[in-house]
Parts: C-alpha cells; structure tokens; sequence
C-alpha cells in the first residue's frame, strides 16, 4: 500500500512514530494528544499576520476540527523564501522545518505565484506535513480571516482530519481552498490555485501597504508644502484655476500623479527587468504600480485636504470676489484648492528624488526579496560559525 500523508510528520523521524501512535490512540479512544503546530512566516506583513494569529489559533483549531486533540502553535518570522535550498518555496520550506520538533508546519510568504495561468492559494506536501500559502492570493480584504481560515483548512489536510460538524459551513472565505487542486511536479504535492487576477492584485497591494510610502515621503512632502503654498498665495493663480474648465482640472489631476509615479519609478530604480526565482514580473511591475498609485494618491488626498484648510483660513472671501471680479462662493475655492493640489503633488515628486531609496523600495517585490536574501545569507553565515 502507499504511504499514508499522516506517517511522516515534519520533524524528526521519532517524534513522527509517536505521533501517529497518538493519533491512532486518539481516534480509538478519547485520550486527547498535543500536535504542534508551526507557521514560518516572511517578515513584513506575513510575519505579522503570523503573530496575530498564533495567540487564539489553538482555539480555533480545537473548534473547527474534529480530533480530540490539545493544540500548540510556535511561530517563526524569517526570510525562508529567500534562502537557496531549493528553487520552489515549497522545497526551502520544507528545508526549513525539517529538524523543527513540529508536527505540521504551515508557511506564509507575500510572494505571488502563479500556475498554469492561475493564482496559486496554496503548495502541499501532505508527506511532509508542510503547505506554503501565498498571502497576496488571499485578497487585499478580510486578510486575517482569510489567512486564519487557510491555515485551519491546510492543517486539517495535513493531518488527515475532517472539519467539525458546526465548522462545515460553506463560506466564501473558505471556498479560496476548496477549489480542485492541480498536480505539482512531484506526486506527493498539490497545488491549490483559483482564479481571480484582479484579487492576486488587489492582495499584492495590501502587501506592499502603500500608506508605508505615504507616511515615509517626508522630502516630497516638504516639496508638495512649497509648491500649494505658491499655488494658494499667488492671485494669478486663482484666475487661471476659475478660467480651467472641470475636465481640464481633472486631467491635470491625473497627470499630476501619473508624474509621480514615474518619477518614483525611475529614481529608485523599482522596475523589475526579468524576475527568474518567481517568473512573474509583469505580475510583479503592475503591483509595484497599482501600489505607487494608491501611495501617492492618499498623498495627493492628504494634501488636498490640508490645502483646503488653508485655503479657507488665509484667503477672504472679500479679497478673492475683488480679483475674480465677482461674488466668490464655494465653487471659486474649489479649483483654486485642486489647483495648488497639482503643483504641490508635481513638487512633491521632485522632492521625492531626495528620498532615501530604502523608504520607496519597500513597496517593490524585488527589493524586498534581496533585502530577504541578504539577510538568509547573513544567518547562514551565522549558523555556521557557531
């Protein structure tokens, strides 16, 4: 006969033969046995994600699934992914955890992956008790659930159990790894994938936590201050922003950003040309995008708010109808406002070529994953010296 998934735990070989000892002790009987389980996890929002759930996750475990079994969870935050044992994330994981005294181990990474076409959710290797799960496949919403979720229905998988009579209702959460899975390369993996680009995206921006750039663009900001101030101070300005007509403001308003983000781009060097370890890097390029995007207009929508306070306390109704040469209302400091809002995000992304490079790259895959691999290589070096 094959060997069943649940005869080869991650650890040791010994700490293997009791577990299934217990295991079939539990399924016999109502002695209840410790399992342990492990989430490694990449630093960043994966690492936190890890922390977040490993104080209520024994619960969860204990409610959701049907064993009488007393649950622990260590958690791991390390740049696995990073290290050269193996080219999958699955193969250094299960490097990782190999002499871990863990009875299934569960891996969290924010690398994006993508097979025959379709997101990957999640790798298993139920010989090896060991899944990786990609975190931007989850979604960009309802995160910790999502993650909590996977990894309850990965340990299940793992170890053989099936879910709780009250756990067995179908959520939309739950269904992300219920689809068919696919066949890996080795017979003894699954690949769970499910379709949904626009979610992959959606996740890959949550990871990269575009509000990180907004609040680290201090030297745009001090540009961005300069340039509204003109905007707001100058009565020239004013007529030229009440003669534009809404469509014309908008589109400047666009390209104002779309400026940013090239400048971002091509100052800190954050293009991907060839992406080998993930083979993805178009995937990788529109992320980084969408998230520059998203970073650079909360700082657009941050400083249209701050430039209508202004605005409304430094310029007087009075003086700004004697310059329009007619009753000012609302409607006239609107444009003005909206105005300074483009000159100050057009200086901004000049001041942004002052930034240090290391508070833009964060929101890039490909430098996050050589600041991972410096560090994996830092720790080996390490390890071996001892």
């Amino acid at each position: 006969m094959p060997d069943e998934p649940h005869l080869e735990p991650v650890g040791p070989a010994d700490s293997g033969a009791a577990t299934d000892t217990a295991t079939d002790t539990a399924t016999d009987t109502a002695t209840e046995t410790l399992t342990v389980v492990g989430l490694l996890a990449d630093p960043n929002l994966p690492g936190e994600l890890a922390e977040q759930l490993v104080e209520g996750l024994p619960q969860v475990l204990a409610a959701r699934l049907d064993a009488p079994r007393t649950w622990e969870v260590e958690t791991v935050v390390e740049p696995f992914e990073a290290n050269d044992r193996g080219e999958r994330a699955l193969d250094r994981a299960r490097e990782r955890v190999r002499r871990t005294r863990w009875d299934v181990a569960v891996c969290l990474t924010d690398v994006p992956a993508k097979a025959s076409g379709v997101p990957v959710v999640a790798q298993v290797s139920e010989r090896d008790r060991v899944a990786v799960v990609s975190v931007p496949a989850l979604g960009g919403v309802r995160l910790l659930p999502r993650v909590r979720d996977a990894v309850v229905d990965l340990v299940g998988r793992l170890l053989g159990i099936d879910a709780a009579a009250a756990a067995r209702r179908p959520t939309r959460r739950a269904a992300l790894l219920h689809e068919p899975g696919m066949a890996a390369e080795d017979a003894d993996e699954t690949v769970l994938a499910r379709g949904g680009s626009l979610r992959l995206l959606a996740g890959m921006v949550r990871t990269n936590r575009p509000w990180r750039l907004t609040v680290g663009l201090g030297t745009a900001l001090a540009g961005a201050a300069a340039g509204s101030a003109f905007g707001l101070l100058y009565s020239n300005i004013w007529q030229l922003a009440n003669a534009l007509t809404a469509w014309r403001l908008a589109l400047a308003f666009v390209g104002s950003l779309a400026i940013f983000v090239v400048w971002l781009i091509v100052g800190h060097r954050l293009w991907e040309r060839g992406s080998p370890e993930v083979g993805i890097d178009r995937l990788l390029n529109l992320g980084t995008v969408l998230t520059l995007a998203t970073g650079t207009g909360l700082f657009s929508v941050a400083l249209l708010v701050l430039n209508a306070i202004v605005a409304s306390v430094i310029i007087p109704a009075g003086y700004l109808s004697r310059v329009l040469g007619h009753p000012a209302g609302l409607g006239d400091y609107v444009p003005i406002v909206v105005l300074a809002t483009i000159m100050g995000v057009v200086a901004g992304a000049v001041g942004s070529g002052l930034e240090d490079d290391a508070t833009v790259r964060l929101v890039a895959y490909g430098h996050r994953q050589r600041e991972r691999r410096d560090l994996a290589a830092r720790l080996e070096a390490a390890a071996r010296e001892e």
